[in-house]
């Protein structure tokens, strides 16, 4: 039985290719969502976050067994550790009947969950994105080759610090491309001027309000951010993050136009990588 209407289907790819974000409703029952909202709150008890992280609330990485088992080009710390839940969220069943439906075809997954978990009073995050292959006309596809997966364990909206997003900025340059630090270096995560661009609440953002359990798909190249939060109660995402449609490879369902950089790249041609979007990204 699908999970996805037809109509359904065709609105979310929509949405990831015209806005560069869609929200998927109901994804984990209540039982799972109690279970992950319990088991995270002991980690972060146990694990208090680094003060430079304060705009995220928390950088804890929880790894899959067999992932952390293999150590290779692991960093490791006492934020870092593995658990049985990392690999129980990546491998949701329903998750994965909803990449299936999607047309998502094969994926490469990353192997741990990151946990960020926003305390009662916490911060603004900064607007970035999480894209570093900006040097390359791969950063130009009309649908997503980076993808976050992203599940909050409580509602949330503004007052409890919501994601918020610049709706198109995967595709087409924004001015916040040309104000901001580059993403999660340590000059954006030293400022204390939330009245900075960088913190700003910008007219052409859009708040992201979900209710616990719902799959919140996010295109790693949106410009995003959260509010703070203001309620009392810690307000927490697990997520982790995933490739599609790599080395050229072009969705069954798509059915538009390329533009030409991308038609004319040669998908084994090697660009040096950057946090940067350059001159590729269209104005």
């Amino acid at each position: 039985m699908s999970f996805l209407e037809s109509d359904q289907v065709e609105e979310h790819r929509r949405e990831l290719v015209e806005l560069g974000y869609t929200v998927i409703k109901g994804v984990w029952n209540s039982d799972f969502i109690t279970e992950m909202e319990q088991w995270s709150s002991k980690v972060v008890e146990d694990n208090p976050p680094d003060e430079k992280f304060r705009y995220q609330g928390s950088d804890i990485h929880v790894f899959t067994e067999d992932r952390w088992a293999r150590r290779v080009h692991l960093v490791e710390g006492p934020t870092r550790m593995p658990h049985a839940n990392a690999q129980r969220i990546i491998e949701h069943p329903l998750q994965e009947q909803i990449c299936n439906e999607l047309g998502f075809g094969a994926m490469d997954v990353q192997e741990w969950v990151i946990l960020l978990s926003k305390p009662p009073g916490g911060l603004q995050c900064y607007w970035h994105q999480d894209y570093i292959n900006w040097n390359s006309p791969e950063c130009l596809t009309p649908w997503p080759t980076v993808l976050s997966f992203g599940y909050y364990l409580c509602d949330t909206d503004r007052g409890n610090g919501c994601l918020r997003v610049i709706p198109g900025s995967h595709r087409k340059r924004h001015e916040l491309h040309d104000q901001i630090p580059t993403p999660h270096d340590d000059e954006v995560q030293q400022m204390t001027d939330l009245s900075d661009a960088t913190f700003s609440e910008h007219p052409d953002c859009v708040d992201i309000e979900a209710n616990a359990g719902d799959l919140v798909l996010v295109d790693a190249r949106l410009l995003h951010s959260t509010w703070s939060n203001q309620s009392d109660e810690r307000r927490t995402l697990l997520l982790h993050w995933r490739k599609m449609f790599q080395n050229g490879t072009i969705p069954e369902w798509w059915q538009g136009d390329l533009p030409a950089a991308l038609a004319e790249h040669n998908p084994s041609t090697k660009y040096p990588e950057t946090k940067i979007p350059g001159s590729l990204l269209m104005q």
